[in-house]
């Protein structure tokens, strides 16, 4: 057994992408037998110090119902919390003994102020990229403090190695497979849309083609799950569309509405800036639900779109996602397919093992990461 430590600023209940990854490995890996514990940031008010939720300890430090809607809108985050949290991690990991520290790519800082000594035992998680000097920087630099880097995608590994010419391997956001089901096409009907209604998601271009679409003859709607800071500016987008009563905006859907909106539509499309393996391209893949994304140099779905063969990649136009779309549709029981073989890649329980593999270790022997303690086998 390892004493892992999991270090994610957001963790459920928050909903987002990050969230959903280290709550998934972590259950993946207590069901392997590990000792799990989370340290997060507390982003809503009431949230418990510490609690366990599914066998995983969950740490949250410090308590901001503000961490995500700072004062300074462009700040994305509170910096102070940020702060706060990465000295109270290295804190708190000072005094544990962990075998193991996974670490997300956000907050950033965190990966700093970690002790070397708990570095040698880390696998940093990248799960985008980011354009800029600055980010450019972090990219380059922050892989070479720690022992192992994983990537979201392929294509996220492809320019982490490029950019630090450290090592990486692929670990992706994983599924639980007996959650989705997948209809055949003559029962699905209609365009699905889900995710956080952010700026980088560019949902008015997913209008826009929605409405080259309709002009064509699709006879189906266009659903659109979720919700965000955008969320004012997207009604008056749909309130403009031609075709808006073709257009449903649900807000926030549970689990099992997603899988069902899943199984029962034609075509997710994505026209996100910035992407890396969204973890609903997962779950469409294994609906059996083909994916269109736009072409923009920071959607790492576009290559998960291309090696999974679960859809096909346009240029960021409405009458380019539009022409996609048609071919999908024309072709869609190639794309299903491919995607649901691809999907039996991403259960759970395999990533799991890809973890333990790459960081060398093997049942009822210790961790063979540096600095490790064999006295924590079991």
């Amino acid at each position: 057994m390892m004493r892992i430590a999991l270090l994610t600023e957001l963790y459920p209940p928050s909903i987002g992408g990050q969230e959903l990854f280290f709550e998934g490995l972590g259950r993946a890996l207590v069901e392997h037998g590990h000792s799990v514990e989370v340290f997060c940031v507390g982003h809503a008010a009431g949230l418990p110090a510490r609690e366990i939720v599914h066998n995983i300890t969950i740490h949250r430090f410090p308590s901001d119902p503000h961490y995500k809607t700072p004062a300074k809108a462009w700040m994305k985050r509170a910096w102070p919390s940020i702060f706060r949290y990465a000295a109270w991690t290295r804190l708190r990991l000072q005094l544990g003994e962990y075998d193991l520290v996974v670490l997300n790519q956000w907050p950033l800082l965190h990966a700093v102020t970690l002790p070397r000594d708990l570095r040698r035992r880390s696998v940093l998680h990248w799960c985008e990229i980011r354009e800029g000097r600055f980010y450019g920087a972090l990219q380059k630099w922050l892989p070479r403090l720690v022992t192992h880097n994983a990537a979201i995608s392929d294509g996220v590994a492809s320019e982490i190695r490029r950019t630090s010419g450290r090592p990486i391997f692929t670990m992706p956001s994983g599924l639980r497979l007996g959650d989705y089901g997948a209809a055949p096409q003559d029962r699905r009907s209609g365009v699905l849309s889900l995710g956080r209604i952010v700026e980088h998601k560019n949902l008015p271009l997913l209008v826009r083609c929605f409405d080259v679409l309709k002009r064509r003859g699709y006879p189906g709607g266009l659903t659109i799950a979720g919700e965000g800071p955008t969320m004012p500016d997207l009604r008056r987008t749909v309130a403009a569309s031609p075709f808006a009563a073709d257009i449903a905006l649900l807000g926030p859907v549970s689990d099992a509405e997603k899988a069902q909106l899943l199984a029962q539509s034609d075509l997710l499309v994505l026209t996100s800036q910035r992407e890396g393996f969204p973890r609903v391209v997962a779950e469409a893949m294994a609906s059996g639900l083909p994916v269109l994304t736009a072409a923009y140099p920071g959607n790492g779905t576009k290559e998960v779109v291309r090696e999974a063969g679960c859809g096909l990649v346009a240029e960021p136009l409405p009458a380019s996602l539009a022409d996609a779309a048609q071919s999908i549709l024309d072709a869609w029981e190639t794309f299903s397919h491919a995607g649901s073989l691809y999907a039996e890649k991403l259960d759970w329980g395999g990533i799991a093992e890809r973890l333990e593999q790459q960081v060398g270790w093997k049942p009822a022997r210790s961790i063979a990461l540096p600095g490790a303690d064999p006295s924590h086998a079991c």
